[in-house]
Parts: structure tokens; C-alpha cells; sequence
């Protein structure tokens, strides 16, 4: 009787509730919209973590736990057991990221967390799932390793027949172009999960910061961010990897150098952010000019980025400048 007025009580909570109503609302739709409906709905995937973040990091969190729940159940009955891991992984993402927020950890700490937890857990949960259906796991990361190489050295090989003039060449590049994919697939997978979970810490603090009243969160500025100094000993190290004449250990190299890559990227977006704030226009034209620039010149603007990241190091780009470019 007690445990049925507990959840009559929490029901009439949530309800009246309008902040906790609206995002369990808009988690479901973000998340459940791409399950039921692929074509036009998957690119909402990548803010489902969101209402679930704010979710946790303000609200006990039996009601981000109670809400994944349902979702998975919903799944279930629609008949999409297999999209169930993707859930698991957003849901982790979120408590995790909603954890860091309310340890008031740093900027670092919060992306770190949010990348270890779901990753540890589902490279866990596919280790499982490889030993009991398909070979043990370290057979499957040999066999890995030897597709890997054996992609790319035929792609090596195709673009210097394309070199040589041979026209024909071309469409065996492009096939091989699909398969080179896997040689970086670790690194594509750590790197779709860190931009998106930067993107939704964004959205997360913004909405905090605007709502009432406002979550404690790191009083750090986004734009003054900075990586640890210690993360250009493992870009030099992994750059050397790639000159050891050992296979597996060139291309685990090549995945790491990846990997610090796109963290000097976003490095490099916030010093860019960081000066653009400083020009004497409003956000909505500081918003167009960074659309056309990236429309105009868009891997030019990432190399760009990523070298002012790297560099940053060294040359400290947002040195105790705090007046406008323009008088």
C-alpha cells in the first residue's frame, strides 16, 4: 500500500511538473521518432541525450531512469529489440554527464566521463556478445587487424595505378574507398561520440543557464576551454607509431592521432568563438557569417581550427585580450 502511494504521489509529481513533463515528452519523441520513422528522423538522434541529461542532473534520478525504462519497453512492443543498445548507450551518456554536472566537474572531466562510461560499457556488452555468438574476442580483433592492413594496402596500391594515368582504376578505388573506412572505424566511433556529446553539454548549458532557477555548473567559459597540455605527448606518439613497420601498431596509431586530432579541432572552434564574440555585431549575424565561412571554405576552416588548436600550446591565442577587434 505504501509502495502503490509512493508511485501514486511521484505520478502527480511528474505531472505537475511542466519542465519534467515536457522533457520526458521531447526525450520520446527524440528518441523514439528515428526508431519507428528512419527516413527524416535520424538526425534526431544525435540530441536525444539532451532532455535526459537535464532530466538527471536536476531531478532525482528515478525519473531519467523510469523514462528509459518506458522507452525501451515501447521498443520492445514496436518490435526493435536491436535498437535497444542505442538506447543503453544514450542513457549512459546522460547519467554520466548528468553525474559530472552535479560534482561540478570541469569541462574536461564531463567530456572524459561521458566518453568512458558508454564506450567501457558497450565495448563490455560487445565483448560479451562476441564470445558467446561468435569467436573469442581476440581472434575477432587478428582478424581486425588483417582486413585492416590487407584494405590498406590495396588502397595504396589503387592510387598509384591512378598516378600512373590508369583511368580505369578509379572505379576499384572507389570500392576500396568503403572498405578503408575500417582501418579508422575505432577512431570514427570515439569521434561521433565526442562531438556529439559536446553538443549536447552545449544545449545543456545554455537551457540551465537560462532556466529558473539556474544549475551550478563549471563557471568556465566554453570558449576558453582548453585540452590538457599532456594530450600533444600522446599526438606526437601516435605520430610515430605511424613509422613502426609493425602493422597493428601503425594502424593503432593512426587511430589515436585521429582521435587528438578532433579534440585539437574543437580547441581551435573555441578560439575561434572566443574572437568572434568579440566583434561588435549580434549573434544572429555572428551565426551567418560562421554559415557562410564554413559553406565557402569548410576543410579549409577545419585545418585551420585544428592547427590554431595544436598551436595553442605554444602561441596561447586568447591571451588576456577582452576588448572588441573593432573600436
Amino acid at each position: 500500500m505504501a509502495l502503490l502511494l509512493r508511485k501514486s504521489w511521484a505520478m502527480k509529481a511528474v505531472i505537475g511538473n511542466p519542465e519534467v513533463l515536457s522533457l520526458a515528452l521531447l526525450s520520446c519523441l527524440l528518441t523514439l521518432l528515428p526508431v519507428f520513422v528512419p527516413i527524416g528522423g535520424g538526425l534526431l538522434t544525435i540530441l536525444a541525450p539532451f532532455p535526459l541529461i537535464v532530466l538527471a542532473a536536476k531531478y532525482p534520478w528515478r525519473y531519467a531512469v523510469s523514462l528509459l525504462g518506458l522507452q525501451g519497453g515501447l521498443m520492445l512492443l514496436g518490435g526493435r529489440p536491436q535498437f535497444l543498445f542505442f538506447l543503453s548507450q544514450h542513457g549512459l551518456m546522460a547519467l554520466a554527464t548528468a553525474g559530472a554536472i552535479r560534482r561540478s566537474w570541469s569541462i574536461s572531466r564531463t567530456m572524459v566521463g561521458s566518453l568512458v562510461v558508454p564506450l567501457g560499457v558497450g565495448a563490455l556488452l560487445l565483448a560479451v556478445y562476441s564470445t558467446l555468438v561468435y569467436p573469442p574476442a581476440p581472434e575477432i580483433l587478428t582478424r581486425y587487424f588483417d582486413k585492416a592492413v590487407y584494405v590498406s594496402q590495396e588502397y595504396v596500391r589503387a592510387l598509384e595505378q591512378i598516378q600512373e594515368g590508369g583511368d580505369e582504376q578509379l572505379a576499384a578505388l572507389m570500392e576500396a574507398l568503403p572498405q578503408l573506412v575500417l582501418t579508422v572505424l575505432p577512431a570514427l566511433v570515439v569521434m561521433s561520440y565526442l562531438f556529439a556529446n559536446v553538443l549536447n553539454y552545449i544545449l545543456v548549458r545554455r537551457y540551465c543557464q537560462r532556466r529558473q532557477p539556474p544549475l551550478a555548473l563549471d563557471p568556465d567559459d566554453l570558449t576558453c576551454w582548453r585540452a590538457s597540455d599532456y594530450l600533444v605527448w600522446v599526438f606526437l606518439a601516435s605520430g610515430a607509431a605511424l613509422l613502426i613497420p609493425v602493422d597493428a601498431v601503425s594502424i593503432i596509431g593512426l587511430n589515436v592521432l585521429l582521435v587528438t586530432l578532433a579534440i585539437y579541432l574543437l580547441q581551435g572552434v573555441a578560439i575561434a568563438l572566443f574572437w568572434g564574440r568579440r566583434l561588435p555585431v549580434s549573434l544572429s549575424v555572428q551565426c551567418l557569417v560562421v554559415a557562410v565561412v564554413c559553406l565557402i571554405a569548410g576543410p579549409l576552416c577545419m585545418v585551420v581550427c585544428t592547427a590554431a588548436g595544436l598551436f595553442d600550446l605554444w602561441v596561447d591565442f586568447r591571451r588576456q585580450r577582452r576588448h572588441p577587434l573593432l573600436p
